[in-house]
């Protein structure tokens, strides 16, 4: 029996001997491991170019496989490819923060991006970062990481997005003045989709230098009739349009707000107050205007007072003014040097379904020659089966060319830009 017990007690030391030799061969195979994971990167850094090139080269290498934000063909993924490849890859990906500075998210997401997008934020550390939401069935937590990350925003696009709860989607963003350094915003609703209230996000925004809106929803009561206007004194730009598109109505909006820096505006008019509101925001905020893209008014006189009110406009674009709008105008720059005395281009987009009269020629002739050099560009912009003008003013505008004034007929359907000279 005796024998036994020590037999077994025998096993038992030499079963622990075997432990600790097992785990040391363990560590050790680790370590060789480790050993050899070094020196293969050495290896591959003697025929991988990027590996030897200096961090500061081989971030900015990375940094040009990024698309501009939101420009199309972007990759929003990019970053994530590149820690796939090797481990000298990943550091280096991880060495640059402005990798992680882009985000594009569109609904739903798979469960763990919620988690995923806290890491994401901390590999930009704190860079400006510019975010794109789009979708449906969005998801309230990743929102929230978003405004908690408010202060480092500096450009925000809010895409077409369904299923949207406006009020928990707000609160989620932020409250007003949480995105002091959001220089762009840009929402890109359809009117399909969710119609944003775009009021709200301009609070949160007081630094604001550029801002596009398509298809804001209406203004409620308590916004449409502040206690005192909300005062954007950096913003330069305010679109209610895509690029060359017609411009929406926004006076609703503009009624509510003091913009004494702006230079660009695109705008159109309501049909219940055509022209009020901009000329009431023009007098209020003063804005020192190079550029105003406006839809079609049919009240002239007041529409020359709003002109009267930007002397340093530089661009004037007006869409589907009934041609008798356009004479009146044409007629007044001919007349008034004192309307617009800096107007370079000039760009009209009659009413569809028109052909150009005579008199409308007439004027147009008229107000170029009369402004000489200084309206250098004109555009009309026209439909592809609207004629040609007639051959004498056909050599007018040659004659006008060849002083230093460019004459443009284009159209959109198919896009043609035609120039007499």
């Amino acid at each position: 029996m005796t024998s036994g017990v020590q037999a077994a007690e025998l096993l038992r030391v030499r079963i622990a001997a075997l432990d600790t030799e097992i785990c040391l061969q363990i560590k050790l195979l680790k370590k060789l491991e480790a050993d050899k994971s070094l020196v293969q990167r050495q290896l591959n850094a003697i025929f991988d170019p990027v590996a030897r090139l200096p961090l500061e080269i081989s971030s900015d290498i990375f940094l040009q496989t990024l698309v501009p934000f939101l420009e199309h063909g972007a990759q929003p993924h990019i970053p994530m490819t590149l820690l796939s490849i090797c481990n000298t890859w990943t550091d280096i990906a991880l060495a640059t923060p402005a990798l992680w500075a882009t985000v594009d998210i569109v609904f739903p997401r798979a469960p763990g991006f919620k988690k995923m997008l806290p890491i994401w934020f901390e590999r930009a550390h704190n860079r400006p970062l510019s975010i794109s939401l789009s979708g449906h069935n969005y998801d309230q937590d990743v929102v929230s990481v978003i405004g908690e990350h408010g202060r480092q925003l500096k450009h925000l696009e809010i895409g077409p997005m369904w299923t949207v709860d406006e009020k928990k989607l707000m609160e989620g963003l932020g409250s007003p003045g949480s995105m002091p350094s959001l220089e762009t915003l840009a929402t890109r609703a359809t009117k399909h989709s969710w119609l944003l209230h775009g009021f709200k996000l301009l609070r949160m925004a007081p630094n604001l230098i550029e801002c596009l809106f398509c298809n804001l929803e209406d203004l409620d009561d308590l916004v449409r009739n502040p206690s005192e206007k909300l005062v954007l004194p950096n913003l330069r730009r305010l679109m209610f349009s895509e690029s060359g598109a017609h411009p929406e109505v926004g006076t609703e909006l503009i009624s509510c707000l003091s913009l004494p820096g702006l230079e660009t505006l695109s705008i159109s008019l309501s049909e219940e107050d055509p022209i009020d509101d901009l000329l009431s925001f023009l007098q209020q905020s003063s804005p020192p205007l190079l550029e105003l893209i406006l839809g079609a008014t049919a009240d002239f006189p007041p529409l020359v007072e709003c002109l009267r009110l930007v002397p340093d406009l530089r661009t004037f674009e007006l869409w589907y003014p009934q041609f008798w709008v356009a004479e009146d105008l044409l007629g007044a720059l001919a007349e008034s040097p004192s309307l617009l005395p800096r107007l370079h281009t000039l760009v009209i987009h009659p009413e569809s379904e028109s052909d150009v009269p005579g008199s409308f020629w007439t004027a147009l002739l008229n107000a170029l020659t009369a402004r000489g050099t200084n309206l250098k560009v004109f555009h009309l912009v026209v439909d592809d089966w609207t004629p040609m003008p007639p051959p004498d003013v056909i050599s007018a505008f040659r004659k006008l060319t060849a002083g230093g004034t460019r004459v443009h007929r284009r159209t959109h359907s198919p896009p043609s830009d035609h120039v007499f000279e």
